[in-house]
This record gives C-alpha cells, sequence and structure tokens, in this order.
C-alpha cells in the first residue's frame, strides 16, 4: 500500500472517532448510557488504529505490523492506555461545565474496561445463578461520561502535540519521548 494511505487512515480515523464520541454525547443526553459507551469505546479503538496507522506513515511501525494490529481489538485498547493517564491527570482530569471560568468537575475515569464493552452491546446470562445482567443495569451514566471523557482527552492532547505546539509529529513518535 502506498504510504499516503497510510495518513489518510490516520486522518479518517480521528475524524470517525470525533463523530463515534458526538453520538455517544448525544446517547447520553438521551440516557442511553450502555449505548454510549460503546460507541465511545469504539472511539478509543480508532483513535488507538490512527495513531498506528502515523507510526507506519512516519516509518516507526511496518505495514506488516499494522496489518495484524488492525483486527485486534484488545491490543487497540492497549496501545491508547496513554489517553486514559492523561484523562486522569492534571490538568485534564478537570472538565469545564461553565458557564464561568472557575466552574469545573474533577473526574476521575475507570479504566476502559473491554469486559464492561461487552455488557454495554449483550445481555449476559449467568447460568450457575439463574441471573441474567441487562445493558442498562452493567453501564451507569459515570461510565459512559468517564469513556467519554477519555476519548475527548485522546484527541484533544494528539490536537496539541501534533498542532497546537507547533509538533507537527503524528503518531506516537509526537507523544512518546
Amino acid at each position: 500500500m502506498k504510504k499516503e494511505v497510510y495518513l489518510e487512515i490516520y486522518n479518517e480515523c480521528n475524524h470517525n472517532a470525533r463523530k463515534l464520541i458526538e453520538a455517544a454525547q448525544t446517547l447520553c443526553s438521551k440516557r442511553y448510557f450502555a449505548q454510549a459507551y460503546a460507541l465511545a469505546f469504539t472511539a478509543l479503538e480508532e483513535i488507538s488504529k490512527g495513531q498506528f496507522a502515523a507510526d507506519v506513515f512516519t516509518g516507526l511501525k511496518t505495514e506488516d505490523s499494522f496489518r495484524a494490529f488492525y483486527r485486534q481489538h484488545r491490543e487497540k485498547i492497549n496501545n491508547i492506555g496513554w489517553a486514559y493517564c492523561d484523562a486522569s491527570s492534571y490538568p485534564y482530569k478537570y472538565k469545564w461545565i461553565g458557564p464561568d471560568a472557575e466552574d469545573t468537575q474533577e473526574m476521575n475515569p475507570a479504566t476502559p474496561s473491554w469486559d464492561k464493552r461487552k455488557l454495554a452491546l449483550y445481555v449476559d446470562v449467568d447460568f450457575s445463578a439463574n441471573t441474567i445482567t441487562t445493558p442498562r443495569e452493567a453501564v451507569t451514566e459515570k461510565d459512559a461520561y468517564d469513556i467519554i471523557h477519555v476519548a475527548d482527552t485522546a484527541l484533544h492532547r494528539i490536537w496539541e502535540i501534533t498542532g497546537e505546539f507547533g509538533g507537527m509529529q503524528i503518531g506516537t513518535k509526537g507523544f512518546m519521548k
């Protein structure tokens, strides 16, 4: 594949992640927290895939490694662990809720969970206890807002590193120095 395709993958993944986050926020406003969690989790996977594609574009990773990584959902979440760390640290753990400058909310997000993502999408059955867990029972409002915060922070940090401060280095080279 041409190297430029990886730049396009990077850009499209970030764009798609932004749209997924916006959809998750809309779902939260309608109190569909489980579905919002699933979409924000997917946004994190897209961001991770985009960062990996950027690493192929910059020569840090190989095309073969991208092909192996591309469909590995757990690896994508492991690869984006920095976003959770940033979203949990100063200054990103404070979210402005307005209208005044000092109107902030401290965010203490839980680590994005693959198991919670599954529970957000599917009714779970515990045959030994003879019980079920529905997505609306498994995912709380806080869970949904936490993962949206993590995904939003990831895109914000990418924007900061690649453009706001003049870095212009895409991919993990810009983050992991």
